[in-house]
């Protein structure tokens, strides 16, 4: 009712201006026709009419234009007839056609400037209706606030932005105060939950969470001059719901317009929902063809290994009683041994060849950069991360960093790296996850600090070996394998308590890539 009665005053108001305006041209008009007709004055007075015609053009309508232009001029025709009747005086004549000529370029350039507004209404109205009805969420964001800030910064020397923006955090949370929306579509109203654009939010930091890493880039890029981005990050909804998004923004080279920045907004609940519906379901399929892989691996290891086993024992008893003669025998005993010794080697080839089993896919080979695999991990990461509270801090310094080897391997051990940190901080009050890379002078260094309880008195090596868990419903798996992977690159792993604090360290070494590549090894 508020926005109808507002609506009808603004009508109101346009429709009083307009009854004045019309009056005021009238009376204008009457009044430059009767000085031009019944005064004396030598000068062009009908030239005045072109007031008469702007005012008509205030009124927004070519016809109305035209009419009061012909009105004008005939006017203006009237006067001269009655003013000078027969009498062409030439000076009289030349104040007559320039009268009109002024009415008749007045009329034109009004006309095509209606026309020119029309068709700018027209577009504006067109965009508008793109904008709201389009399917993806947009909304304008005002950045310029954010660029003196950074501007700022550039006049203070700061050259390093990320390094300054890890050590400031809360300047990252007063530029996504600082950052203002301005406008949004429909489609981001009900992808947030808000009735009206009246009640959206007004600031970034109104729906970005807390533990939010994204922005940061986003301002290390307009530092830097970049003018495209687009990045995967979650918003909190009204109701507090989770929302992981694909943003993206466009910013002018120019460094105009800041006012005025729109983001593009892509809900990816859906694909997430779908991603994790695969994930469980390769999951479970993966752990019933392990449980089946591991059963025919044993009954292959107790079939195969039995008869060397059993040659073995015989071989030694055999030893044994030539030994235990009076005199003893040793040439025999020295056979049966020998006997033994191969029975042996028959047992490590059988094993050899279960290795071989286990490794028998052959990996992908190629350089890996290794803070862009991290990156991808904790991406990946970054809804359950969220969803229990953990707040990770990037620290990437082994820029340029590679190292050769399996992309998803890498991948999936940083994976099982990070999960394991999350259950270990289950418990904890504060829950921070803390990665760190850089060059050394043997090749990349990654460390994964966490907040929980740390070791205790667990051995540190114990936690390698396959099938030794802390987990309820763990397998045993996740650092045997990321060990394996390790050993599979060159590298090592290792872990250890925190010394500034409880939590547990997690080490991973890695060679930088060499000219030629070596092959994986399972």
């Amino acid at each position: 009712m508020t926005n109808w009665m507002r609506r009808a005053g603004d009508r109101s108001d346009t429709a009083g201006s307009r009854r004045y305006r019309v009056a005021f041209g009238i009376t204008s008009g009457l009044a430059i026709f009767a000085i031009d007709t019944f005064t004396t004055l030598a000068s062009a007075v009908a030239v005045l009419y072109v007031l008469v015609i702007v005012l008509a053009g205030d009124l927004g309508s070519k016809r109305i234009i035209r009419a009061t232009s012909a009105v004008c001029a005939i006017l203006t025709l009237i006067s001269f007839a009655t003013s000078h009747g027969q009498d062409l005086e030439s000076q009289a004549t030349l104040r007559l056609l320039f009268s009109l000529a002024a009415n008749i370029v007045t009329t034109l350039l009004l006309l095509r400037r209606v026309g020119d507004e029309a068709a700018l209404k027209e577009s504006e109205h067109r965009y508008r209706t793109i904008f709201e009805t389009l399917a993806i969420a947009i909304w304008e964001n005002d950045f310029r606030q954010v660029k003196t800030e950074l501007d700022k910064l550039r006049e203070r020397g700061i050259v390093d932005i990320r390094l300054y923006l890890a050590d400031h955090p809360d300047f990252v949370v007063d530029m996504r105060k600082a950052v203002r929306i301005t406008d949004v579509n429909q489609t981001a109203l009900k992808l947030m939950g808000v009735p009206s654009k009246e009640e959206f939010f007004r600031t970034l930091d109104d729906f970005l969470p807390d533990n939010d890493g994204g922005f940061a880039h986003f301002l290390t890029g307009i530092f830097e001059g970049q003018t495209e981005f687009q990045s995967e990050t979650i918003v909190r909804s009204r109701d507090g719901r989770l929302i992981p998004i694909l943003v993206a923004l466009s910013f002018p080279k120019d460094g105009s317009g800041l006012d005025r920045i729109q983001a593009s907004i892509v809900d990816m609940t859906e694909r997430h929902q779908f991603q994790e519906a695969l994930e469980t379901s390769r999951q479970e399929l993966e752990q019933a063809s392990r449980a089946a892989m591991i059963g025919e691996i044993s009954a292959s290891i107790a079939h195969e290994v039995n008869q060397p086993l059993s040659a073995i024992m015989t071989f030694v008893q055999a030893g044994t009683r030539w030994l235990n003669r009076q005199p003893p025998d040793i040439d025999e005993a020295k056979l049966a041994l020998q006997d033994a010794v191969v029975a042996t080697e028959h047992a490590a080839q059988v094993v050899k060849r279960v290795r071989m089993l286990l490794g028998k896919s052959k990996s992908e080979d190629t350089e890996v950069t290794v803070d862009a695999a991290i990156s991808d991990a904790v991406q990946l990461k970054q809804k359950e991360l969220a969803t229990d509270g953990v707040q990770v801090s990037l620290s990437l310094m082994a820029q340029g960093g590679a190292v050769r080897g399996d992309r998803v391997l890498l991948q999936q051990a940083f994976l099982n790296i990070i999960s394991n940190a999350m259950h270990a901080m289950e418990t904890a009050d504060a829950r921070t996850l803390s990665i760190h890379s850089s060059l050394t002078d043997d090749g990349i260094t990654i460390r994964f600090t966490d907040s929980g309880a740390g070791l205790g008195s667990i051995a540190p090596e114990t936690l390698f070996k396959p099938f030794n868990t802390t987990k309820p419903n763990g397998m045993g798996l996740g650092l045997a394998m990321c060990r394996s992977i390790m050993m599979a690159h060159s590298g090592t792993i290792s872990i250890r308590d925190r010394a500034d604090g409880p939590g547990a360290v997690v080490e991973v070494r890695l060679p930088l890539a060499a000219d030629e590549a070596v092959p994986l090894t399972a």
